[in-house]
């Protein structure tokens, strides 16, 4: 019985594995679909647990059968099936992982295979429309990601730095983990940003709220009607949305600070979210505006982000040493009106370091959003929204921000 539960299991994810990635090639209308994906894993699967030459063999058996039908195909149809080929590859493989007993490797790997056949539409459009500044761009951010960051000291040589906040390597890790977010919400935008103005206004949030709200006001502002109204939702998702990015933010580098200022992180956006939901209820709808957001990586950007990174570190360090905790909480709010993301990332990361108290950082983070959703008032006002629009961005801005100094006050009374 106990052979038989050890067997049980990994013949189990195997065939989860197969039937989880043969089911989208069976969707996609493949020749070889659920049941062929399926045999497949369990044979990588049973292969591996009979001996591990058995499964060598039967990986050499599917690459030969694989190689005769794409040239039977080619010679036939004239087409390829590459994808679908090297797919059934891939699931013999992870079979063979499965008997090695790291079923979880093997069924996040079977997700990530499914999620690469399943947004082919998407992964084919986002690269097409690339231009090739942006494909540059994203190489340069792989260079200086693998190649650049490892080299760099982890502080300045001597007695140059005596307060000890320039650290070159964890200013560039800051810098390739806010890129990354960057990256990954401006495919988002770019792929799903012309299905609605809150998708635009989500999205667009995600990469730069103040730059969103800016676009957005430029392109619906002076309309009047439904299309400032709507173009208000979509600035208030971007609000949310940069309130989100931020606790993200805090959650890689100081997890242990969202302890604190969630009541009012919490209060800001269940307001905001609930203004927007009203609001949408009204069904008022407009077309979205195309939005034209700046690629979120390049050189000049990168040291621009880490040198801003750097003094708003240095900044925070100076002013919670010598004005104390008002000190550190106005400079957290100034911050916030310059970069909310830098701010947060300056605060998280020194309260990971055990710099600052992990209590202050999530006040300063708060504040940070706080300063940031106020300054996009100003942002709108330059884009170009009037009256009406703009009275009402400012009033709702206002009441989101005393929300969330009355759920500061109300975390420190809890405390």
């Amino acid at each position: 019985m106990e052979g038989y539960r050890m067997w049980l299991e990994p013949v189990g994810i195997a065939l989860g594995i197969g039937l989880l990635i043969g089911l989208e090639r069976e969707w996609a209308h493949k020749d070889v679909g659920l049941r062929t994906f399926a045999l497949v894993a369990l044979a990588g699967c049973l292969g591996w647990l009979i001996h591990p030459v058995a499964a060598f063999l039967l990986l050499g058996g599917a690459i030969a059968m694989v190689s005769l039908l794409n040239i039977r195909s080619l010679l036939v149809d004239r087409t390829l099936e590459m994808t679908t080929s090297v797919a059934l590859l891939v699931t013999l493989l992870l079979g063979m992982v499965v008997a090695q007993g790291q079923g979880l490797v093997a069924a996040a790997t079977a997700v990530l295979v499914t999620m690469l056949l399943a947004w082919k539409a998407e992964l084919v459009r986002f690269t097409v429309g690339l231009s090739l500044e942006e494909l540059r761009s994203i190489v340069l951010f792989g260079l200086l990601t693998v190649v650049i960051y490892p080299l760099l000291p982890e502080g300045l040589p001597g007695n140059w730095d005596p307060l000890g906040v320039v650290n070159l390597r964890g200013a560039w890790l800051v810098v390739v983990v806010l890129s990354g977010i960057g990256l990954v919400n401006y495919a988002l935008l770019r792929l799903y940003g012309a299905r609605g103005i809150h998708f635009t206004g989500l999205l667009g949030g995600l990469v730069n709220s103040t730059a969103a709200v800016g676009e957005l006001a430029r392109r619906c502002g002076g309309q009047g009607g439904g299309a400032e109204a709507v173009a208000l939702e979509g600035m208030l998702l971007a609000n949310v949305a940069m309130m989100a990015r931020n606790g993200l933010i805090l959650a890689i580098f100081a997890p242990a600070a969202l302890g604190h200022g969630w009541l009012a992180v919490g209060g800001m956006v269940s307001v905001t979210g609930w203004l927007v939901f009203r609001a949408m209820r009204q069904g008022r709808g407009t077309a979205a505006p195309e939005i034209r957001l700046a690629f979120p990586f390049s050189l000049r950007q990168a040291l621009l982000f880490g040198a801003l990174y750097l003094v708003l570190r240095g900044a925070v360090v100076l002013a919670e040493r010598w004005l104390g905790t008002g000190g550190f909480l106005v400079v957290a709010f100034l911050g916030g009106l310059v970069s909310s993301a830098s701010t947060t990332a300056a605060v998280a990361t020194l309260a990971g370091q055990g710099r600052i108290g992990i209590e202050m950082a999530g006040m300063g983070v708060v504040l940070a959003s706080m300063a940031s959703l106020l300054f996009h008032v100003p942002m709108a006002w330059l884009g170009g929204l009037r009256g009406q629009g703009l009275r009402t961005l400012a009033r709702l801005s206002a009441l989101t921000a005393l929300v969330g100094l009355l759920g500061l006050a109300a975390e420190r009374m809890l405390r």
